[in-house]
C-alpha cells in the first residue's frame, strides 16, 4: 500500500472519533434536557390535577343551604269587615306585632362553572346567586290588638284575623324585597360564602387558599375575568376529551 495513503487513514481516523464523541454528547445532553422538561411538565400538570381533584371533592361535598342574613321589625296591620244579619255591622281591627326574616343560598345551585381556579394565586373565585329571603315569620305571640266597632261577631273576627295574618307577611316580605335590604344580604352572603368554602377547601388538603365570591351586580361589572378564564367545569372537560 501506498505510504500516503497510510498516513491520510490515520490521520482522519481521530477526527472521525472525536465528531462522533460530541455529536454523541450532544444528543445525550438534548435528550437530558428533554427529559428534564418533560418530568418538570409532569410534575406540574400532576400539581395542578391534584387541586383541581381536590376542589372537586370539596365543591361537591359542600351543598348545604347557607343562612347569611337576618332582618327583624315590626309591622302594623288594619283591616275592617262586616257582618250580621245584611252586613249591619262594620268592625275593624288593628294588630302591631314583631316579625322576623333569613336570607339564604343554596350551594347546591353554585356548580362547577361557578368556580375558578388560579393557581399561580392560590385563588378560587366564585360567582354566588343572589341571596332569597324566606318566609317571614310573624310573632302572633307578642300582639297587640284594637278592635274598632260597636260589635264584633265570631265569624268577622275570624275574616279580620285571617286578613291581618295575611297582610303582616305581604308587609314583611316587602320590607325584605327593597334593594338596599337586598344589597345588605347579598353583601353578607359573599362573606358567608367565603367563611363556608375554607374550612372543607383546608380539609381536602389545599392549604391556605384565598376564597373570593362575586354577587350578581358585582360580576356584571367584572366579566371580563369570567371570559379569560376557565371555570372548573371547563378543566375537566378538557381533561377528559384528552
Amino acid at each position: 500500500m501506498d505510504a500516503r495513503v497510510m498516513t491520510a487513514s490515520v490521520e482522519r481516523l481521530p477526527l472521525t472519533t472525536v465528531v462522533k464523541t460530541l455529536i454523541t454528547a450532544a444528543l445525550l445532553i438534548g435528550a437530558g434536557y428533554w427529559l428534564a422538561r418533560y418530568f418538570d411538565r409532569e410534575e406540574q400538570r400532576k400539581v395542578a390535577t391534584s387541586d383541581v381533584d381536590r376542589l372537586v371533592v370539596a365543591l361537591r361535598d359542600n351543598r348545604n343551604r347557607l343562612e347569611v342574613y337576618k332582618m327583624a321589625g315590626t309591622v302594623t296591620t288594619k283591616r275592617r269587615t262586616t257582618g250580621g244579619i245584611g252586613d249591619i255591622l262594620t268592625g275593624g281591627i288593628t294588630v302591631k306585632q314583631p316579625w322576623s326574616l333569613s336570607y339564604f343560598v343554596d350551594m347546591g345551585e353554585i356548580g362547577l362553572d361557578d368556580y375558578i381556579w388560579d393557581e399561580r394565586t392560590r385563588t378560587l373565585l366564585v360567582r354566588a346567586p343572589a341571596a332569597k329571603p324566606d318566609a317571614p315569620n310573624i310573632d302572633e305571640s307578642r300582639q297587640v290588638v284594637a278592635y274598632n266597632g260597636p260589635l264584633i261577631t265570631r265569624d268577622m273576627q275570624s275574616r279580620l284575623r285571617t286578613g291581618i295574618a295575611i297582610g303582616a307577611r305581604q308587609q314583611a316580605s316587602a320590607e325584605a324585597d327593597k334593594p338596599a335590604n337586598r344589597a345588605a344580604a347579598d353583601e353578607a352572603a359573599r362573606k358567608a360564602i367565603a367563611r363556608n368554602l375554607e374550612a372543607p377547601l383546608r380539609a381536602a388538603g389545599l392549604g391556605d387558599v384565598s376564597v373570593e365570591v362575586r354577587g350578581p351586580p358585582e360580576d356584571r361589572r367584572s366579566g371580563e375575568r369570567w371570559d379569560v378564564s376557565r371555570s372548573i367545569a371547563d378543566v375537566l372537560e378538557e381533561r377528559s376529551r384528552r
